[in-house]
């Protein structure tokens, strides 16, 4: 589980809006303080939690979103979910696009839901906004710890045990995230947990290049999955290269 340097995902209104927009422009902190003429601390405060963007100076905040590419009018009134702008239909009904079904109603289960890990039955699902939080890996790799009794996920360039490989399509906008099944994988979920199987659903911690998952903080969930939203994948084995 070494390797990780710690990323909060608070954003100023501790919804995860600033740095999810960053990753998804690919930018750096220091690419958007630059940009927002703001110093690089002043800029990690917002992201982090530390300072609220909204109780900030009017044309501070409208150039921090102006770097992000985010309408400020938008943002105050509360228009963007982890950085995705919401949009309404004829019928008034409020939808996001990117990393869901563009087809599917957005409350305030679904907001808090897209950024936890679902352990259900025989099923990991990790949701999109997670993986969109991990650079959009191509190949990432499940790790267990016996000891700190917590899951991780990294993003890795070669196949190896306990790996997965998510194609292009998975991040075409239809998909609300993956699932994986694999009998041994979640034997070994459920025996960290000290738990019998069934639904369960935990926040991750979240890295530049992966998350962490402590599942002895795993809460019951009777928030219903529709395996059918999730991309299935299974655990590869064979040495193989990704770009």
């Amino acid at each position: 589980m070494s390797g990780f340097s710690t990323v909060h995902m608070g954003a100023g209104a501790r919804d995860g809006t600033l740095k999810e927009k960053r990753l998804v422009l690919e930018m750096t902190q220091q690419q958007v303080a630059e940009k927002a003429k703001i110093s690089l601390s002043s800029y990690q405060k917002f992201e982090s939690g530390d300072r609220n963007i909204r109780t900030a100076s009017f044309e501070v905040t409208c150039r921090v979103l102006k770097a992000l590419c985010m309408d400020p009018t938008t943002f105050f009134e509360g228009g963007y979910i982890l950085g995705e702008p919401t949009i309404f239909d004829k019928d008034g009904r409020k939808y996001v696009r990117t990393g869901r079904l563009v087809d599917e109603d957005v409350d305030e289960i679904e907001a808090i839901n897209v950024m936890r890990i679902h352990v259900a039955g025989s099923t990991l699902c990790i949701p999109m906004k997670i993986l969109r939080a991990m650079d959009s890996p191509r190949l990432a790799q499940i790790m267990g710890s016996e000891e700190k009794r917590s899951i991780g996920i990294r993003i890795v360039k070669e196949a190896a045990p306990n790996t997965f490989r998510i194609p292009e399509e998975v991040y075409c906008g239809r998909w609300r995230g993956i699932r994986i099944n694999d009998a041994n994988l979640m034997q070994f979920v459920y025996h960290l947990m000290r738990k019998p199987e069934g639904n369960y659903i935990g926040e991750p911690e979240l890295f530049e290049r992966g998350c962490l998952l402590s599942l002895n903080r795993m809460e019951e969930s009777d928030y219903a999955l529709t395996e059918e939203q999730y991309f299935p994948l299974k655990l590869v084995e064979a040495e193989e290269n990704v770009r």
